[in-house]
Parts: C-alpha cells; structure tokens; sequence
C-alpha cells in the first residue's frame, strides 16, 4: 500500500512539474526581458509579445533543453517572427548569454533607422548564420560566422546596386577588442571592400572602399565625384563610427 501511494505521489508531481505554466519562465530571466500574452508551459511555450530594455522584438517561441538538467544554467531553444530568428542559448546567471547555431533572415527594412543619418533607404534580404554570439553584461564577448545580404540596393538620389554582400565575422586577435568583420561584394554596380571592428562595448569603426568595375555606368562614377573620400584613381575611401545595438530597431 505505501508503495502504491508513492508511486501515485510521485506520478502526481512529475504530472506537475512537467505542466507548470509558463508564467513560471519570468522569475528565470533578466529584468530587462518582458514577457507578454503568454502560453503553453515552461519548458515549451510562447511569448506572443516580448521586450527588450523597452523594444519590441515580436512573438517568441522557446523550448527548454535537456542539458538544463545537467548545469545550473537557463538553456533553451528559441524561434522569433519578424525578423525570423532561432537559436539554442545558455543563460550563465542572469547577464551572461552564450548563443549558439544563431540564424536570422528577414528585410533589411528592419534597419532602415540606422541608415537615415545618411539619407540612404536600403534594400534587401539579410540572413544571419552564427555559430557563436556571447554577451556578458552588456559587452560582446565573441562572435563567430556570416551575414549575406542579397542583393543588396541603396537608394538615395539614385538606386545603387551593391550585388550580394558577403561578411565574415570573427574574434578579433586582441580578445579586448571585440569582433572583426570581413565585407566583399559581387556583380555589384561598385565593387566593395571593408572591415568592421566592434568593441565589446558594442562601439564600431568601419573603413570601407568603393571602386568602379564594368557595371559601373556614367552616373555611378559621377556620384562618386562628389561623395566625401572620392580619390583621384576613381575610388572612394569612407569611414564611419558610431554605437550599435542589441535589438533592430
């Protein structure tokens, strides 16, 4: 008899805990992260909307991985809509994320506010492929994989096609000077070279080289005229710094 009223105990709370809502995902994370609308259980549900440090990041859906058992860390699988993102994460504490097979895809609309200081809409589809994203605090500690835009369009006065984007990222040599970003393009109206450093502070410089090819026509190399860092073999030299952030916005 005792052992049957165990084993009924016992199913009772595995039938318990395996159905905990997902309102018991909150206490879990940083206060930064706010949870809205939500559904399903702690260890499989979704968010229909989600904010970080005020900004909205859309409907997340998470599940809650098996190696949790097994550290005392938050790990767990996500998908988010809008842009589309999914990645696997550990939450060391509640201030150190290490993301791995991190992928993104979406409309480079969703950075059009990054783009108005220079008066350029861009155009495109991006897709993120990261193998590894670590912050701690605030601060980028490691990044590891590739971005592709295709094709990428900027419009201004005209509409200036930049081919298909590729960037390489990878850990600076100089663990304190964060990541480094490797940029090429093809069948571009403009052929382009350039790197990005990123602090851990999320600060950028960027440095980049704008040089005519067969498909630039009379109009591109006109505009390259009056752009700041035209040089007189017909290339253009361009430097920007500035502050990124965490979210798209």
């Amino acid at each position: 008899m005792k052992k049957l009223i165990f084993i009924i105990v016992l199913a009772s709370l595995i039938a318990l805990l395996l159905n905990l809502p997902a309102s018991f995902l909150k206490p879990l994370l940083p206060t930064d992260i706010y949870l809205q609308s939500l559904q399903g259980t702690l260890w499989k549900g979704q968010a229909q909307s989600v904010r970080y440090q005020g900004k909205p990041l859309g409907a997340v859906n998470w599940k809650i991985l098996p190696t949790c058992f097994s550290s005392l860390s938050l790990c767990a699988a996500i998908k988010q809509q809008g842009p589309s993102l999914q990645s696997e994460f550990i939450l060391h504490g509640s201030r150190h994320w290490h993301f791995t097979d991190l992928t993104a895809e979406g409309d480079m609309k969703h950075f059009a506010n990054h783009f108005k200081k220079y008066r350029i809409t861009p155009r495109g589809r991006f897709t993120l492929d990261l193998n590894e994203l670590q912050f701690a605090h605030g601060e980028l500690l490691s990044a590891r994989g590739r971005i592709e835009i295709k094709p990428m369009w900027l419009i201004s006065v005209m509409r200036l096609s930049l081919g298909d984007i590729h960037a390489e990222i990878e850990p600076a040599i100089n663990a304190e000077q964060g990541s480094l970003m490797q940029i090429s393009n093809r069948q571009g109206h403009l052929d382009l070279e350039g790197q990005v450093q990123i602090t851990p502070e999320l600060s950028y410089e960027s440095h980049f080289t704008l040089t005519p090819n067969d498909d630039s026509n009379r109009s591109v190399k006109r505009i390259l005229r009056y752009l700041r860092g035209y040089q007189n073999n017909g290339e253009v030299q361009l430097s920007y710094q500035g502050q990124l952030a965490l979210t798209a916005d």
